[in-house]
């Protein structure tokens, strides 16, 4: 049964985008996909207009589960995470401020190293982050690539709010492209989770992924916007020598400053001599 909540939500949104209510409330037949997407994809761009840079105080904790399903840390690191948006691209950069191994503070040599380290893997494994645009599926020039589904309203709230849920699917087998649902806000049409995966997993000599389950989770703040609060990650493979391989960490964002002016320098790549 869908709650009075989502009743109430569901009526509101096809007020506002002037279709035909539905016969009843478990039947989406009067809501039109297609002219929710544009109105999910106009909210999205403004937002993008108004915002030109921000930055993140960060704190990212990886583990395993153990065999109870207890979450069991490893890794800390305190971040500063810095993101800014140009016209057709995106610039990201973050600061490892601080790492933890075991719950113990490390030297700011160590901690220099496992940057290093992590942001040569990350770029070697093209891990997505904070910067890619989400709704990339949506947008005109890639529908041709994926075939989307709409579901109706979420029957469960997610993260407290009404959600309409869209099921996407790459048409495209590779890394470059994902599956995943996505749930949005059913009154101000912003995303407030995805749960995706790479259409393909990457497969090299020395490690292949059998499993990469990621989530992003969304939330807005006073002035309106809606920002990442948390990125979630869980995964497993085989390293060489067939070793199993399990992780899962998640990376939570907070105190955004908007528009505070992020000199270019910052996103600067040092290659050295």
């Amino acid at each position: 049964m869908i709650s009075m909540r989502a009743a109430i939500s569901f009526v509101i949104t096809a007020i506002i985008l002037g279709l035909a209510l539905p016969v009843s409330a478990q039947d989406n037949g009067g809501i039109d996909p297609e002219a929710l997407i544009a109105r999910i994809l106009g909210v999205e761009s403004k937002q993008r207009e108004a915002v030109s840079d921000v930055v993140f105080d960060a704190e990212y904790v990886e583990g395993e589960n153990g065999k109870d399903g207890e979450f069991i840390e490893k890794i800390r690191f305190v971040k500063k995470v810095y993101v800014k948006y140009l016209e057709d691209t995106v610039f990201f950069h973050e600061d490892y401020l601080e790492y933890y191994k075991d719950g113990e503070l490390q030297s700011q040599e160590k901690t220099a190293k496992e940057a290093a380290d992590r942001l040569d893997k990350d770029k070697k494994r093209k891990r997505r982050n904070i910067s890619y645009p989400m709704h990339m599926p949506f947008y005109a020039e890639n529908r041709d690539e994926y075939e989307i589904t709409y579901m109706g309203v979420a029957e469960e709230s997610i993260n407290d709010y009404v959600c309409h849920h869209f099921k996407v699917v790459s048409l495209k087998e590779d890394a470059d492209h994902i599956n995943g649902d996505f749930y949005f806000e059913a009154e101000s049409f912003h995303l407030v989770r995805v749960d995706f995966r790479p259409a393909k997993l990457v497969k090299k000599l020395m490690f292949k992924l059998k499993k990469l389950d990621m989530s992003v989770l969304y939330a807005p703040r006073p002035e309106g916007f809606w920002f990442p609060t948390q990125f979630d990650i869980q995964g497993s493979g085989k390293a060489a020598f067939f070793i199993g391989v399990k992780f899962a960490g998640s990376e939570y964002y907070r105190n955004p400053v908007v528009n505070g002016g992020i000199k270019d320098k910052i996103f600067e790549v040092d290659y050295g001599e």
